[in-house]
């Protein structure tokens, strides 16, 4: 886990381009972490409050291995990221959809 006080969030175009950086690397890591869910490691990369936050956990010391070769294959992906336009463009009309829904929650409209 690395935290910075800088607030990467503080701009609602960082918020959009990190949602996208997101989603485009989950995708891009779904074919090579198909083996990290058959040895039943759980991930997530989620949006924090500070950028992004990176989350494996094995459930026992047996795994432990797996655990550490996921979070390289991670790191990997981080550094050589890369995508097609169109899977670009499949994520944005897809990130479009997700905040249309989640504007036009009342209790969103409420506030």
């Amino acid at each position: 886990y690395v935290d910075s006080h800088y607030n990467i969030l503080s701009h609602p175009c960082s918020v959009v381009l990190l949602d996208t950086f997101v989603s485009i690397l989950l995708l891009n890591l779904s074919e090579p972490a198909y083996g990290a869910d058959i040895a039943k490691l759980e991930y997530k990369l989620v949006v924090g409050e500070h950028g992004l936050v990176i989350q494996v956990k094995a459930f026992n010391h047996k795994i432990l291995k797996q655990y550490f070769l996921y979070s390289q294959l991670i790191i990997d992906h981080l550094s050589d990221f890369s995508f097609t336009p169109a899977v670009f463009e499949m994520i944005k009309e897809e990130l479009k959809k997700t905040y249309f829904h989640m504007l036009i929650k009342s209790e969103v409209l409420a506030k």
